[in-house]
């Protein structure tokens, strides 16, 4: 009898840790999503003031994609592939977007997870040797994840 019980208790521990998994990523999904929509949004205003400072094709709407899952879960950082007409300093690429990013994240009162650092900030900037892009990461520090994930890129001497 006592067998049964212990089945029934490892039955019902087994549907209730799918279903906190299930939940969990459910949630960890919409907080991406809605994390991507505010780094989509203000890279779109950056990149309308800038693009041709920047020497970079308009994009109507940039599109990201997620850049940190060989980070761990909810880390918000997003990359931007960009065509450009003609190559600038990334030091003057990066300054230029973060400067945008910074007044787009004080006009939308976007507050950030980190003491140190604003609420949207560039990550890494590159021009990719095969094609003409160049790539931009993007992290939106919403939660602690994604601000020990700038600890660690500067840990790695990444600059940020």
């Amino acid at each position: 009898m006592w067998l049964v019980w212990v089945a029934l208790l490892v039955g019902l521990l087994l549907l209730a840790l799918t279903l906190y998994r299930r939940y969990g990523r459910r949630l960890t999904e919409r907080q991406i999503i809605a994390s991507q929509q505010v780094v989509n949004a203000g890279m779109t205003v950056a990149l309308q003031e800038l693009a041709n400072d920047l020497l970079l094709f308009a994009m109507e709407r940039p599109t990201s994609t997620l850049v940190a899952n060989i980070w761990g879960h909810e880390v918000m950082a997003f990359e931007f592939e960009l065509p450009y007409r003609e190559r600038q300093e990334v030091v003057v690429v990066r300054q230029a977007l973060n400067n945008a990013l910074r007044d787009y994240a004080q006009d939308e009162n976007l507050v950030s997870a980190s003491e140190t650092d604003m609420a949207l900030v560039v990550t890494d900037v590159w021009y990719d040797n095969r094609k003409p892009m160049l790539h931009v990461d993007v992290a939106h520090i919403v939660n602690e994840e994604t601000a020990a994930y700038l600890r660690d890129l500067r840990k790695l001497n990444q600059p940020v």
